[in-house]
């Protein structure tokens, strides 16, 4: 079935060249039908010799170069995977350790919340007792100055009202029943 296919394009590219004044003139010695069969002959040895080349030499080099390229680009993303998934459990292990450090840090800070208390509460507590037991003293100070400041007081009361009675009595005065006065009136003011 091919060779009338051939025949005809053969008999056309005959009468191409036979009737092209080119030719005539010297034109297209390719073109010329005497030459045709041992064209096809070469090209056909062309052929199977490029064949051959290709399909022993280039195409499985291509083909291996090829491969090599999946197997690498494989690889790379195989080891990208790997990556990204030692790169997710360590941000997994991060974040739990964040976590735990943030826990730990609000357990310290509680439990230090709890001990300044509970040293502030002992400090105010002993602060108490001790400004209680000053306090106590002062007053204890206070009564005693103020028994002191009471009997000077007494005293000099006494001096004083004999100077005046006896300036204005022109006699002295009786010391005993004088002194009982001043001591009611001093008894009355300190109540």
């Amino acid at each position: 079935m091919r060779t009338p296919a051939y025949r005809a394009f053969a008999a056309c590219l005959v009468a191409l060249a036979a009737g092209s004044p080119a030719y005539a003139a010297g034109g297209m010695p390719q073109l010329d039908f005497r030459d045709f069969a041992p064209q096809l002959v070469w090209l056909a040895i062309a052929f199977a010799v490029l064949y051959l080349v290709m399909s022993r030499i280039a195409v499985p080099a291509i083909a291996d170069t090829l491969d090599k390229r999946q197997a690498k680009i494989q690889g790379d993303l195989d080891a990208a995977e790997k990556a990204n998934d030692a790169t997710r459990s360590l941000v997994t292990a991060y974040e739990k350790r964040l976590a735990d450090a943030r826990e730990e840090a609000r357990r310290l800070q509680r439990e230090r919340a709890e001990a300044d208390s509970a040293e502030t509460t002992a400090r105010l507590t002993a602060l108490g007792e001790r400004l209680g037991a000053e306090i106590t003293a002062a007053e204890k100070r206070i009564a005693g100055q103020r028994t002191q400041v009471l009997a000077g007081l007494e005293q000099m009361a006494g001096e004083v009202a004999q100077d005046v009675y006896a300036k204005l009595a022109g006699q002295p005065a009786d010391k005993g029943a004088l002194g009982a006065k001043i001591a009611d009136a001093v008894k009355g003011s300190s109540r």
